[in-house]
């Protein structure tokens, strides 16, 4: 009799249902859509009924393909950085704020006045910033002062859906330091924080290991989802987290690179980043006793599309193979030519929102595949400066190459050339969150052995290893583009 682990994947675009086996196996899923709210400019809210709708019905969908009775526990990945107020009775009494609702500025400035800049990234490994879910919370405080006297718990999404389904408040330790207010060293909730900025401790949830069972599926939501009462319930992590899980960075070292529209940098250390420019951001990894530092630009695939929109009218897949084909053909270097990719500001490393992209180094020999090759090259050299401090903390030399940007075949080789490392591919490129979700689920029930099994859940197909020729050379262009950067930048803030 076959087991399995109900995954589901909860994102601001819509809820994705995955079964996974006992073996590992992905056996099938299904995709629910929903809509995010922007509005106010950068205002950007969900209705958390509709979180809920969507995973009732996508794992009624995905449920009907096996018996039910056979899933061993149910876990989430789900959307980092919200706010979600919520009453004594659990109802919702606000819409949730986004991880890019980005209206608490004031509240982001009074938290740096208040404790600093420097101690606030102390205590949590993260910048202040409105992206997370604590100046949320103030704004809240300050403008819904009713919806704020009657919050009971302020919750993550995810953490929301397994209140519906066990009836119990509860978060884990990788989602709750998306919140600016939890403290890395003890991984428990900041009383200096919450203390200095007025907020009861008692508002968050208690914190628990990712892969701790935190209840069990009660009458009420078996009956909406179709998933039978009694079911564990695993607290899951957030999507980072789960994807740093899916990429198989389990254990110390591992690091990987996702690149999608935006791309980020992980590893699993035992320390948070501490680097004097401060580069990245923290995170607890979801294998308790372990840290998930990360750096994340904001348009590395996105520039890839923006070029192919504007100079070839299209972005779908044959015109990119078309720009890889011309990239082929210039040397590497591009023959002088530098793409900054900084379309939407940048976050790591310069974290400027003022901060523009640019092609630098034009002249009458400049050529169409000197551009192609360009874009490639600035997107993997904005990494290599990502993951340098990331490098410093382990041995690996092996990169783990995910998300839809790994499709590209050449621009793996372009990776393993500035990074100066190996790049694995593995057999799933774009279900990295799902399976952390699943491989939470497993090892928490206890139906996988230990988190090893994601080896088994997604393979090394492909290993690309550098050119030594080229390492040497992209080291030296990786300082010129970085400096090339310093040199704009006061233009930019202009």
């Amino acid at each position: 009799m076959k087991r399995y682990i109900l995954a589901h994947d909860l994102g601001t675009s819509g809820n994705k249902a995955t079964l996974f086996d006992e073996t590992g196996a992905l056996v099938t899923s299904r995709v629910t859509p929903y809509q995010m709210h922007v509005f106010n400019t950068n205002w950007a809210e969900q209705d958390p009924e509709i979180w809920w709708k969507a995973v009732c019905s996508s794992s009624q969908e995905v449920l009907a393909t096996i018996d039910p009775s056979n899933v061993s526990a149910v876990a989430f990945s789900g959307q980092m950085m919200a706010c979600l107020p919520v009453d004594r009775d659990g109802k919702p009494l606000h819409n949730a704020l986004l991880y890019c609702d980005q209206r608490s500025t004031e509240q982001e400035q009074h938290f740096i006045e208040k404790l600093g800049f420097d101690r606030i990234y102390s205590i949590t490994g993260h910048r202040p910033s409105s992206s997370y879910s604590l100046t949320k919370l103030l704004w809240i405080k300050e403008h819904r002062p009713a919806v704020y006297e009657k919050t009971f718990k302020v919750l993550q999404a995810k953490d929301y859906m397994n209140y519906l389904l066990t009836g119990e408040y509860a978060t884990d330790y990788n989602d709750a330091s998306g919140t600016n207010a939890f403290d890395l060293s003890t991984l428990d909730w900041s009383n200096e924080i919450l203390e200095a900025m007025g907020i009861p401790r008692d508002l968050f949830p208690r914190a628990y290991p990712s892969s701790t069972v935190i209840g069990h599926v009660h009458r009420k939501a078996s009956a909406m989802t179709g998933i039978p009462e009694g079911t564990p319930v695993i607290v899951g992590a957030g999507d980072g987290g789960c994807a740093s899980l899916g990429a198989g960075s389990v254990s110390f070292g591992k690091p990987y690179l996702y690149m999608g529209s935006s791309s980020w940098v992980s590893i699993a250390s035992k320390k948070p980043l501490s680097g004097p420019e401060k580069i990245g951001f923290t995170w607890a990894h979801p294998v308790a006793g372990l840290y998930q530092p990360c750096a994340t630009m904001q348009t590395a695939g996105g520039s890839l599309s923006w070029f192919a929109q504007t100079y070839l009218g299209n972005s779908d897949g044959k015109t990119l193979d078309g720009i890889n084909d011309q990239a082929r053909t210039a040397e590497r270097g591009s023959h002088g030519l530098f793409f900054l990719p900084y379309l939407l500001g940048e976050r790591s490393p310069w974290w400027s929102t003022k901060a523009k992209g640019a092609f630098v180094g034009l002249d009458l020999s400049t050529t169409f595949a000197d551009h192609c090759r360009a874009v490639l090259e600035g997107i993997a050299m904005n990494q290599k400066l990502n993951i340098t401090e990331m490098l410093s903390m382990t041995e690996d030399r092996q990169v783990m190459f995910i998300g839809g940007g790994a499709l590209n075949q050449y621009l793996r080789q372009i990776m393993a050339d500035v990074l100066g490392c190996e790049i694995a591919i593995p057999r799933f490129l774009t279900e990295a969150t799902s399976m952390g979700a699943a491989l939470l689920g497993g090892v928490g029930s206890g139906l996988y052995e230990d988190f090893s099994m994601i080896e088994a859940m997604n393979p090394i197909k492909q290993l690309v290893k550098p050119n030594q020729e080229n390492v040497g050379y992209y080291e030296d262009l990786t300082q010129r583009f970085a400096q090339l950067y310093r040199s704009l930048e006061p233009w930019f803030r202009q």
